[in-house]
């Protein structure tokens, strides 16, 4: 069976959060004070992972499919699995299309959308087929490029004398409400998101350290997508964050130290590469686990090859424009979150169940 070690666990927990969320400035609809919505959503996130580290604990070495069945029976299994199966490969599209998308604007400006996608495909179809314990490795040499680089960032911009705190203040300075307003706006992502991790609790070496590898990997996201946000906020000002289509490659762009340090939007694209690729690549690996879980005998890698294949195709025709995948996104928010929240309610149903057996 695949095995991967915490350490590995935590390297996918923290690219698939932080991968694509520097980009983008979460919950500036709240202006200047977007980083109290992240610290808000980043404890519903700690939440969720006490909730889904819990159902792990009292099930190890279990995959998702087998607790189904054992805490509510083959007959409720069968939807569930199939409801999270559409819902998996759904977010997978969503961050397929985008990263494409974002791609194509920055460096393949004149090569079609649909040949960025297919070679994208192309890349995720051949390190599946080779196993999630490959993807999980893959994902252990190149993350720690990933945080260099965003940390690169952070400092060059606050020696380039762009970077200006006073964009911060007044904290609180509309009142709690946008704030709050906002939060309950961001509830789905990205925290939301880790309800994916359920699929492979089993694939752990370490079953009893699930917890501790998960909380550090949420806390060390929250900390990292904390500093982007500051950092764009203090850069380009709450208004201009707001309206930048990748606030943090408008960021890199005014980096600029004595004309020597400049051009930095490099750093943008490979973080922008690599955090789609994986925040992709796991939505879909969820979806080939659930689907092969559902039809005993589908076989992975044909899963892997067949539907991978039909992934720039469904996606294109999903999304016609990078603007219809913002559009959808916004109303997806609150789906995810009530995926997210279904093994809560499983939690409570074992915590029941064991009550009345006792």
């Amino acid at each position: 069976m695949t095995r991967i070690s915490n350490i590995q666990l935590f390297i996918l927990i923290l690219i698939f959060e932080i991968g694509s969320t520097t980009l983008f400035a979460i919950g500036i609809g709240a202006g200047k004070d977007a980083w109290i919505v992240v610290l808000l959503i980043g404890m519903f996130g700690i939440f969720l992972i006490f909730m889904y580290t819990q159902i792990a604990k009292m099930y190890p070495n279990q995959n998702f499919s087998e607790i189904l069945q054992d805490v509510l029976g083959k007959k409720l299994t069968s939807p569930l699995l199939l409801l999270y199966c559409v819902y998996f490969y759904s977010q997978a599209t969503y961050n397929f299309f985008e990263f494409g998308a974002l791609i194509k604007l920055t460096t393949l400006q004149q090569t079609p959308l649909i040949v960025v996608l297919f070679i994208f495909a192309f890349v995720m179809i051949y390190i599946l087929s080779l196993g999630f314990e490959v993807l999980a490795r893959t994902a252990e040499i190149l993350t720690p490029y990933v945080i260099i680089f965003l940390i690169s960032i952070y400092i060059f911009t606050l020696f380039s004398g762009e970077f200006d705190f006073t964009a911060l203040q007044p904290v609180l300075g509309t009142g709690i409400q946008p704030v709050l307003e906002e939060a309950v706006n961001q509830i789905g992502f990205p925290f939301g998101e880790l309800i994916l991790f359920l699929m492979f609790w089993h694939y752990i070496e370490n079953q009893h350290k699930i917890r501790k590898a998960a909380l550090l990997a949420v806390g060390l996201s929250i900390v990292m997508l904390l500093l982007s946000l500051i950092t764009m906020i203090s850069v380009l000002g709450p208004d201009l964050t707001a309206k930048a289509e990748i606030p943090l490659l408008e960021t890199i762009l005014a980096i600029n130290i004595a004309d020597i340090i400049i051009n930095l939007d490099s750093f943008a694209v490979f973080i922008m590469f690599i955090g789609g690729f994986y925040k992709t690549a796991l939505h879909f690996w969820g979806f080939v686990l659930l689907l092969s879980w559902l039809v005993k005998r589908a076989k992975t890698k044909w899963v892997v090859s067949i539907f991978g294949l039909l992934l720039p195709i469904v996606s294109h025709i999903r999304f016609p424009t990078l603007a219809d995948q913002r559009w959808i996104g916004v109303e997806n928010q609150y789906i995810i979150f009530c995926f997210a929240f279904l093994p809560v309610l499983l939690l409570t149903i074992i915590f029941l169940k064991e009550r009345t057996q006792k």
